[in-house]
């Protein structure tokens, strides 16, 4: 889409629309209002399709007078579970999660939680499918034995009280959202409130 817009002919219209990579935003400079951003410069590490950004030092500053945030995701720790606080991921090798360079048997990751907030949908499908490889090419190795699976899961998520979301609970929250978009003409119109979704789940 990006070469298709290059190669286009030179718009005469006043205004435009610039599209900067491997920049982060670092700084908010102004007084009683925004007047620029610093940003530091970063470089791409890794092989293709599983790289990431990292900082170089270097600095930038764009004059500026009105900023739109869209951070989105970072990750969470786990409680026993290895985690890298400066990227928000669990680290890892191909999906098999590691400390400190060495595998962790029976614990693999996948999504965004194993590389951080990049891609698209289609990115995620090959991501995970990274991760089933090296779960099937560990296949032999892992314990044998029954697993109780979902039939357990959730009396005991209901033991320790946890508040867990089950598909028609799904399916409530989701045609309220839909309903919601509706007055707009918006496909739907997504709750940002934990406790505002759940109270869905308490209406006739």
């Amino acid at each position: 889409m990006f070469r298709d817009f290059a190669g286009r002919p030179a718009s005469s219209k006043t205004r435009q629309c610039y599209f900067r990579f491997l920049l982060s935003p670092v700084e908010l400079i102004g007084k009683d209002k925004l007047e620029k951003i610093v940003f530091e410069k970063n470089t791409l590490n890794g092989d293709p399709f599983n790289q990431s950004a990292r900082g170089t030092g270097e600095k930038e500053e764009l004059e500026a007078g009105i900023l739109f945030r869209s951070i989105g995701y970072r990750g969470v720790p786990i409680q026993g579970i290895p985690f890298d606080e400066k990227r928000g991921v669990f680290p890892n090798e191909n999906g098999r999660i590691t400390d400190n360079g060495t595998v962790v048997p029976q614990l693999y990751v996948a999504g965004w939680i194993k590389r951080g907030p990049t891609g698209i949908i289609g990115t995620n499908r090959a991501d995970s499918v990274a991760t089933v490889n090296s779960l099937l090419e560990d296949v032999d190795s892992l314990p044998a034995g029954q697993k109780p699976g979902a039939e357990s899961l959730l009396p005991l998520l209901e033991e320790r009280n946890i508040r867990f979301i089950s598909y028609p609970d799904w399916k409530k929250i989701d045609g309220k959202e839909i309903d919601r978009g509706k007055p707009a003409g918006k496909p739907r119109e997504k709750f940002t409130d934990i406790n505002e979704m759940l109270a869905v789940l308490e209406q006739e």
